[in-house]
Order: C-alpha cells, then structure tokens, then sequence
C-alpha cells in the first residue's frame, strides 16, 4: 500500500513540474543561461563515496558569486526536511550521512544576480541509489586503415557505449552506438576527425558517464614514403662502405600528421643468421656504415592514427676491385666449393658471415648466407653448383653483437669461382668499322656478356675475310687480349670488300662467332681526292693560258705576215750613232731638198716613189755604216764582246740597222781576224761610199729630169734596169 502511494506522488510531483515547466515563461523564478543551469546529481561507483552534484554558472558569474543548494526530500514534508548548503563552487557533494538514499529527493541550485534578483536551476527529483553514474571510459586508443576506425578501450558488457565523431571544424556531431556496431567505423582516409566516447548500465536506470575527451584523428597515410637512391661512399679501411639513405613524405602526406618514421636495416636472408637492428627517428635521412655483403632497407612514416604502408630498397653487393681475390676458392665436382682465407682472428672477432650465389650479368644474387662462430681459416660450401656458371663468394668479418647491423662488420675479400668453364655462348654485339681509308679499317665491339661467357674469358680473336665470311676464305686472324675492344687492320687491299668476324675464347676454348660485317676500302684516302682535283684543275688553267697565249702570238704573226710594218731606218738608233762619223748623211738632205724644191712633187704616187729610193738608199748606207762602226771597236770593246754571251735577235726582212750591230759582234771570231781584214775593208768601205753617192746622184737628177719632159702623170723613169727591179720589189712588198 506504502508503494502504491509513493508512485501516486511521483506522478503528481513530476505533472507538476511539468505544468510548471510550461508556465515557465511567466514565472520570475524560471531556469536561465544568466544563471546557474544545466544541474546533474550522481554517484560513481558507490552511493557511500556520497551525491555529487554540478551545475553550469550564469553569465553573471564571479568568484564571489554564491550559491545554494536545495534539497526536500518529500515524503518528510511535515518534518520540514528542507536542507540549504551555501557554497561558490559549481559543484557539491552531499554526504552519505545527509542522504536518504531509497526516498524522492528534489534538488534545485539558486543564487542572487547583482541586481538583486533571484535565479535558479530546474529541480530534479531523483532516488539517490539509483542515481549512478558510470565511469567515464578509458584507455581509448585509436587505429586508421584502409579507411575504417579501429576503436579500443576497457569494454564491460555492463555497460552501453555511445560514440560522437564529426569532420574536424564541423559543429555537429553523429552518434554511433557502439553496441551494435560490428564493424569498423568507415571514415574518408584523407579527411581528419573528431571523436568523444560515453557510457551507461544496460540493466539499471542510470545516468550516462562524462563524456570523454575528445580525440583529435589525422587523415590516414595512405601512401608509403619516397626513398631517394642510396649513395654510397668508400671509406678508407677496405672492406667498408658509408650508405646514406634519404627519404621524403609522398603528396597525400601531410607534414604536420606525420609524427616519424620506423626503419629497419635487416641482412638478406637474415631469418637464417637473424641479423636485423630497428629503430624509430624524426628525420628524413639516416646513415649506416656496412660491409660490402647484401642489406635491405625499409622505411614507414606513422602518426596518431597509424602507419603507411613500408617501403624497402635492396642495397645490393658491392664489387671492391681490390677485394678480389683475397680469399681462394677451390671446387671440388659440382657438390661443394673449398674456400680458405688468411685473416687474423682476435678478441673483438664474433666470427664470419660468408655469402654467395651466382652472377647474373653485371650483378650478383646472394642466395646463401652462413655464419661461421668459431676460429678458422677454411669453410667448405656445400650445395649443387651448376656448372658453367659464374658464383661469386664473400667472406666478412663480424665485430660486434650478431643481432646488430650497423658498424658491425667487415668484408674480408671475395672470389669468383666456375665448377667447370665453357666456351661462350655468343660473340661480341654492335661490331662497328669505322675510319676506312684504302689500306686500313678500325674495328670496335662490345664486351661479351658475364652470363654469356660460360668461364673466365680470356681475349678475343679477329677474323677478316675477302667479299664474305667462310672458313676456307680467311684474309687475317688476329688475337687480342681481354681488355681490348678495338683494333686496327692494316694491309689491307685498295677499294676492295671485306667480312668481319669476332668471337671470345676462355680457357676450354674459342666460342661462338659474331654476325659477319662487311665493309668496303676506299679508292682514295680522305683528302687524296681533292689534291688530284686541285692539280687536274691546275693543269687546265695553265692549258686555258697557254692556248690563249699561242692564239695571241698566232694573231700577232699572222698580222705581221699579212699587214707588216715598214719601219725607217733613219730613225734607228744604229743610223744616229753611225751618221755622227759618216760622210753620207748629206744625201737624205739633198733628198729632201729635191722633194720640197721640185715642181713635180705634190701627188701621193710621186712621194711613194721618192720614199721607195730613200729606203734603198738607207738600206745601202746603213750597209756600209755598218762595217764602219764595226771596224772603229776598240780592243776592250771587242774583247768585252767576245766574252759575252751571243743575243739571239728574230731577224726578218724588215731587220733595222741596229739588229745588224747588235748580230755582227757576234759573227766575229776573235780579235786576229778582225785586225787581218781590217786595212781590206777601209778600203772597200771608201769604195762604196764613193760609189753610193755618185750613184745616187746621177740617177736622182735623170729621174727627176725625165720625170718633168716624158711623164706628165709622176710616173718614175730610169734606164737603170737593176734600179727599177728592186724598186718594184719593194713595192710589192
């Protein structure tokens, strides 16, 4: 009957705050945000521990700003149970020993705003047992992949777990319960989140836990990060290298969402000999020191809300030349391989790692790795070896701890090693001739691949045949040694073809031949060919002025015969020296006297005439003036003469008198003859001077006299037959 009444008056008490609640507006005493508001009531964990209360202070809020909680427990009205605590906290805890903790408590929060007016909370009414509030959830932690929220925390299946989370800078929140949520949450991976968790007591009527703090989730990282290629640097000791690895964020990374980087540096095979050290680092470059065996790298950036995936690089064998053969290999069939090293072991010695595998190319594939922990000096590999293939062993030295990488280990030496050589597969690629002149051709290829080898190559050999390639058609067949991968062929024929043929020789014998490459000598060297053209040019130029030489001269004679000059002789310079001692020179001016004086004289037939006898006359004279002058030299003329050399003169039949000087030196012998005949000439020259000018004489004045009576037209007359055939001659010339 007792509860029956009770819940009457729960009914009535909340109808009424209910209805107060909805006149709330009209009332002065009504809830506000200026003052105290939003008033909770609870226990956690045990009703012992007492009810705590809180609320939310007004805007008018101070230090100095108190407050009064109320409390009326209602079925002890009539005993005036009202209890008022004054305080200037946002919060209260009632003690055990003041609450009743199965009956109807009504708790409201009032205060005094600085005008003096009243302001209170909206009352509760609770039943402080079945008040509780359950904890606030705890150790939440957080995991982002492939786009879903991995949650964990301390669950209880007590409890019922409510889950806000919301864009990061977006106001409102999306409530998920968690309790029937079975998957991951799925999110944006690119986006960031927020998130707030709280929880309540499935099976009792309870408040909801505090929420928790809220978490702040960055966007995923998606992407693994970028390695930039190692660089690699020797350091002095042999057998160590400097490995400086660089890496950097991708572009769906965000700088400030990456907390750091996981590295690991872990040996090849190292689940056989567990060398493997990891570390965690802020920057973007890490350095290790290592031997020269085969090391992997990997790298993987994080934050918050997980890690990206990892990427890894291969820090492949380095090949240190002055590493070979330190060690010594000795295969035994194609089962094992003995190797034997001379190396000092000393206390800071852990033991060996020996590594080794087949060579492939230009690169080495370690396939095995073992350890080697105690002293020695020989290890014998066992394994199947193929034969004709190539294996390279490494042998290091270990320092340090095993599980360690860095720092921790030496490479002693290496050897490459065949179980049984071959010859090689193929000949030498892009064979190529190349400054071909008439006698020479120059011959370069490539190298003979490692894999292609089939043992430990030793040189190349040459084989050059005339128009085609053919084992019965050899021309030359050269040997080169392993180094060389170019040759000079000499001797050869002028513009004829040829074949070229290269192929490898180790020590089980000569492989396989190249493709054959013809070629072809030139005719003429670079060059040659100009210099013929520059002389053929040459010599037509000079042909070409030749040619226009001789016809000019051809020109030049052909006038001469055909229209030739006739000179005066009284101009010649023979006749003004030899008329300075003569006595002749008197008749040219009685000649002239005669044409300037005679009445006949004035048509061009008449001056012809008179010039015809005057050309006799001066060739007569001329004559005789000669051997005049030739007889007035002086010894020392003549001797002078005598050792000169001869003038070869071109004499024709219009000769002046100066030719005749410059010829007459010439004809003399010596200075006896000259001297014999002398006395002889003097006297016919006399002679002939006489002779000329009485002649001359005679024959003008019968001309001009029988000019002037018998021919009127200025014809010339003489009875002088010899006379008149020359002058006739003359005029036909």
């Amino acid at each position: 009957m007792k509860r029956v009444t009770l819940l009457c008056l729960l009914a009535a008490l909340r109808t009424s705050f209910s209805q107060g609640s909805a006149s709330c507006e009209n009332e002065p005493l009504c809830e506000s945000t200026d003052g105290p508001h939003d008033l909770e009531c609870y226990y956690v964990g045990e009703i012992e521990n007492g009810l705590t209360c809180s609320w939310t202070p007004g805007s008018h809020h101070t230090n100095a700003t108190a407050y009064t909680l109320n409390i009326s427990w209602l079925s002890r009205k009539s005993r005036n149970s009202i209890k008022s605590v004054i305080t200037t906290s946002t919060y209260y805890t009632i003690q055990r020993k003041d609450l009743y903790i199965s009956e109807n408590a009504t708790i409201w929060v009032e205060t005094t705003d600085p005008k003096n007016m009243s302001q209170r909370t909206r009352p509760i009414t609770l039943i402080p047992q079945e008040s509780e509030r359950p904890k606030t959830p705890l150790n939440i932690s957080y995991k982002r992949m492939t786009g879903r929220l991995h949650l964990k925390y301390d669950f209880s299946e007590k409890l019922q777990y409510e889950l806000n989370y919301r864009k990061a800078g977006i106001a409102n929140w999306h409530s998920v319960d968690l309790t029937s949520l079975r998957t991951p949450l799925e999110l944006e991976q690119l986006a960031a989140y927020e998130f707030r968790m709280r929880c309540t007591y499935v099976s009792k009527v309870s408040l909801w836990s505090l929420w928790s703090d809220i978490y702040h989730v960055p966007p995923e990282l998606i992407d693994m990060p970028l390695i930039h290629t190692p660089v690699t640097e020797l350091l002095h000791n042999d057998g160590k290298r400097i490995i400086t690895i660089q890496w950097e964020n991708p572009v769906t990374a965000i700088n400030a969402t990456v907390r750091g980087y996981s590295i690991s540096i872990a040996r090849i095979l190292a689940n056989k000999i567990n060398v493997n050290q990891s570390f965690d680092t802020v920057n973007k470059e890490c350095t290790f020191i290592l031997s020269q065996g085969p090391f992997k790298f990997r790298v993987k950036a994080f934050n918050s809300a997980g890690s990206s995936p990892a990427n890894e690089i291969a820090i492949p064998p380095f090949n240190q030349l002055n590493l070979n053969n330190k060690i010594n290999a000795t295969p035994h069939g194609n089962n094992s391989i003995l190797i034997s090293w001379n190396s000092e072991w000393n206390k800071l010695t852990k033991g060996y790692i020996v590594d080794w595998g087949p060579v492939i190319g230009n690169e080495t594939h370690i396939e095995h790795s073992e350890k080697i922990k105690k002293q020695s000096q020989t290890y014998n590999l066992k394994g199947i070896f193929q034969p004709k293939q190539r294996y390279r062993i490494m042998l290091h030295k270990k320092t340090e701890k095993w599980k360690n990488v860095n720092n921790t280990e030496i490479t002693v030496g290496m050897v490459d090693v065949y179980t049984l050589e071959g010859t090689p597969r193929s000949g030498p690629n892009n064979i190529m001739v190349t400054n071909i002149s008439k006698t020479s051709a120059m011959i370069r290829w490539d190298r003979i691949p490692e894999d292609e080898c089939q043992g430990f190559l030793q040189g190349y050999k040459i084989f050059c045949y005339l128009n085609k390639a053919s084992e019965t058609n050899t021309f030359i067949s050269i040997s080169v040694n392993l180094s060389t991968t170019c040759y000079m062929l000499t001797g050869l024929l002028q513009k004829t073809v040829y074949a070229v043929q290269i192929s490898g020789f180790t020590k089980a014998g000569e492989g396989s031949r190249s493709e054959a490459v013809s070629f072809a000598t030139k005719e003429f060297d670079d060059g040659e060919l100009h210099k013929i053209a520059a002389g053929v040019s040459i010599a037509i130029i000079v042909f070409v002025l030749l040619v226009a030489w001789s016809c000019f001269f051809l020109i030049r004679r052909t006038k001469k015969v055909f229209w030739p000059s006739i000179p005066n002789p009284g101009n010649s310079h023979a006749i003004q020296i030899i008329g300075k001692g003569s006595s002749l020179p008197y008749l040219d001016n009685e000649l002239l006297n005669l044409k300037a004086n005679s009445p006949l004289v004035g048509t061009e037939e008449e001056l012809e005439s008179l010039h015809t006898i005057e050309e006799v006359t001066s060739t007569l004279t001329d004559c005789g003036l000669q051997e005049n002058e030739q007889y007035n030299v002086t010894d020392q003329e003549l001797g002078s003469d005598l050792n000169e050399k001869p003038t070869v003169i071109q004499i024709t039949d219009y000769t002046t008198m100066e030719n005749f000087r410059q010829i007459m030196p010439t004809i003399t012998s010596n200075d006896t003859v000259i001297q014999a005949n002398r006395s002889e000439r003097e006297c016919n020259d006399q002679q002939s001077d006489s002779f000329i000018q009485s002649y001359m004489k005679q024959h003008v004045g019968q001309m001009t006299i029988q000019r002037a009576e018998d021919n009127p037209l200025g014809t010339l007359a003489t009875s002088d037959p010899e006379l008149v055939k020359n002058l006739d001659q003359v005029t036909v010339a």
